[in-house]
């Protein structure tokens, strides 16, 4: 937690968080945007309202490469006024340009650099895109609010314009990417910001996951 007048907290070695902005529409539910310390220089994952008050510290890391949305939703902040390119990708970018600029879109699986891999899920909306960075001691995967912790639980979002089928892929696709950190875009208040897994602990809520999805389950908590 930042204590002190300072806008980013260290989660990892070269992860960052922006302070909490309060989801307005659930009670006790913060976002965040991530600031990653990639071998290209520092990426902003996830649109907040938070990124702004942060400009001094993310610049203070070196020149802000890029901002990279999971997907459409993230407009609802507008777009900062740090000088920040802004990548989505291509399914979710009329959507996303209604509310705020786009600078540019992915359209498949693809890696910046050689530490951030971009991988498309197309679930949660049509053009939802999951990001995986290898910080060289973790591997963080970024599921925006397709997936969230409550409770110690991975739950997934399963909204009206969420493709179920889509979903139940991305899942299948998450036991083989090797990862040991997730790090949604929501987090519930006063609880940790990043869930750390063993490969165990990863299949045990994957495995949560699609029983319920596959028994029908939907929602912001499914």
């Amino acid at each position: 937690m930042v204590t002190d007048d300072r806008q980013l907290e260290l989660i990892l070695p070269g992860l960052h968080a922006t302070r909490p902005v309060p989801l307005p529409f659930m009670e006790g539910v913060d976002l965040r945007s991530f600031v990653l310390e990639t071998n290209g220089g520092p990426t902003v994952i996830y649109n907040t309202t938070a990124i702004d008050a942060a400009n001094e510290e993310i610049s203070a890391l070196g020149a802000p490469q890029r901002l990279l949305i999971n997907h459409w939703h993230e407009g609802m902040s507008g777009t900062p006024t740090m000088s920040l390119a802004t990548f989505v990708h291509s399914r979710d970018r009329a959507a996303l340009e209604s509310s705020m600029r786009v600078d540019g879109a992915f359209d498949t699986q693809q890696l910046i650099g050689d530490d951030l891999e971009v991988i498309p899920s197309l679930a949660h909306t049509p053009g939802t895109t999951f990001y995986l960075w290898d910080t060289g001691e973790h591997r963080v995967l970024f599921v925006g609010d397709s997936i969230w912790v409550e409770d110690g639980v991975w739950k997934g979002v399963l909204l009206g314009e969420s493709d179920r089928s889509r979903f139940l892929e991305t899942l299948e696709h998450m036991r083989d990417i090797d990862f040991d950190v997730l790090a949604p875009w929501p987090a519930q208040r006063g609880r940790p910001v990043i869930d750390v897994v063993t490969p165990s602990q990863k299949r045990h809520q994957i495995d949560g996951l699609v029983t319920r999805i596959t028994a029908g389950a939907s929602g912001p908590s499914t």
